[in-house]
């Protein structure tokens, strides 16, 4: 370990005396002269130790500020006058900017060596490592696995390198875009970017901006920006549904998923089940038939995994021989991970149904059920 030598004196440079040539035999004078040189060398060098402090903390290093940049090496810390700022050499010849960039360290256990400037996002864990692999924003994974921007060629060989995930990152091909663009995670291809804003059902994710235009010397900003991502789906019943007795709960089973993300029909089908807790709003419209004209009342309702929810219900006069009443409820429910919920049904006469009716030339389809999930908050 190398120790520490602070003065607060200005320590006067001490050369070696240049001792005369000794004489072939015995000179008293001569022996004198080599004695006082020797002596006052020594004396210098004594009076330097004095004002030596040894393995003491230091206030400051001072570092020169004017000159040339220096020769880049492993370990090696110096002056960055372009930046204004002390670098630090790292492994793989990066050059970290202190207080102006934050790398990760990761590792590279995908099989192939992950570039300079690939997107990463979190792929795993060991005990000392933080795994990655190129990120696509597919929706396939949660937002907040992004990690950062590769700022140097990792390969696959077990070993760390450093993500950033704050600051600049150099030698990157920008020449699709334009200077200040903003550069989002790419949908469509693991670890790229796109500078086109995605939208649902892929992961919205703005991870850096534009600083130089370039094949080869392109340069980028990092920041990773992770806007909130809430879930939703919204499915349907394409076909008829007939409560089989009257006064009866029955959970309505769902065919169809218009859209979805975070959110899935389980098992049986009349379950809606949530990957994600939140707060949820749920809006149910429900489309009913009757093959009679006698007064009945329909019921609709919801249930958290198989238990009601309090005051959920809503009910609907159905009369009309063949022809179609709503029957809508909207309520607001909070759920974890795997929960589920059902829309019930009930009749007080079997002659009014759920009723599908297919398209026309002038009108799309119009579904017996239609349900919506959507997180109001995480």
């Amino acid at each position: 370990m190398a120790n520490v030598i602070t003065s607060d004196q200005t320590l006067a440079r001490t050369v070696a005396p240049r001792l005369p040539t000794a004489p072939s035999d015995y000179d008293r004078v001569s022996a004198e002269q080599h004695n006082n040189a020797l002596r006052l060398y020594f004396n210098q060098l004594d009076n330097i130790l004095g004002q030596l402090q040894w393995n003491n903390p230091i206030d400051y290093l001072d570092f020169n500020t004017t000159a040339a940049s220096a020769t880049h090496q492993t370990g090696r810390v110096s002056w960055d006058a372009p930046d204004a700022c002390l670098e630090v050499d790292l492994e793989y010849g990066v050059v970290q900017q202190v207080g102006q960039e934050i790398y990760a360290r990761v590792q590279n256990v995908t099989g192939v060596t992950i570039p300079n400037g690939t997107v990463v996002g979190f792929a795993g864990a060991t005990d000392d490592a933080l795994q990655v692999a190129p990120y696509i924003a597919d929706g396939s994974q949660p937002s907040l696995y992004i990690l950062g921007v590769m700022t140097h060629d990792l390969p696959d060989s077990g070993e760390k390198g450093y993500c950033t995930t704050f600051g600049f990152v150099r030698d990157v091909n920008t020449s699709a875009f334009t200077q200040g663009d903003l550069l989002y995670a790419s949908p469509s291809a693991a670890g790229a970017f796109t500078n086109v804003k995605p939208t649902a059902p892929d992961n919205v994710i703005a991870v850096a901006a534009v600083i130089k235009v370039g094949t080869t010397d392109g340069i980028i900003f990092v920041r990773p920006t992770i806007m909130a991502q809430k879930y939703y789906g919204t499915f349907a019943r394409t076909t008829n549904y007939a409560p089989a007795v009257a006064n009866t709960a029955y959970a309505v089973p769902f065919d169809s998923t218009i859209i979805a993300n975070g959110i899935s029909i389980g098992t049986p089908t009349s379950r809606i089940v949530v990957v994600e807790s939140g707060f949820y709003s749920v809006a149910c419209t429900l489309q009913y038939s009757s093959s009679n004209s006698s007064a009945k009342v329909a019921y609709v309702w919801l249930r958290k995994n198989g238990t009601d929810v309090p005051q959920s219900s809503r009910l609907v006069s159905v009369d009309t021989n063949g022809g179609y009443r709503l029957g809508v409820v909207n309520e607001s429910v909070s759920l974890l991970a795997g929960d589920y919920i059902e829309v019930m049904v009930a009749v007080t006469d079997t002659a009014a149904t759920l009723a599908a009716v297919g398209a026309t030339a002038f009108a799309p389809g119009s579904p017996a059920a239609n349900l919506t999930l959507q997180q109001i908050q995480e």
